[in-house]
């Protein structure tokens, strides 16, 4: 999200008002702290003009990782 905030010269308060949330709140979302429900996850995309998936850091784990 950071990068998205950059690209499109917006702000972390722009998005949180544009939300409806607090900024406190985006800051645990960027940190990893806290999740966005699946519809303001596509409201923040629309916002930054992206995809969803461009939001989100995708990290795979193979079946025999999950064994461990």
């Amino acid at each position: 999200m950071p990068e998205w905030f950059s690209r499109t010269n917006k702000k972390q308060v722009d998005l949180a008002r544009h939300l409806g949330v607090s900024e406190s709140f985006i800051s645990q979302v960027i940190n990893g702290k806290a999740k966005m429900s699946v519809e303001k996850m596509k409201m923040s995309a629309d916002f930054l003009g992206c995809h969803m998936e461009d939001l989100v850091e995708w990290i795979y784990e193979s079946p025999s990782d999950k064994r461990k």
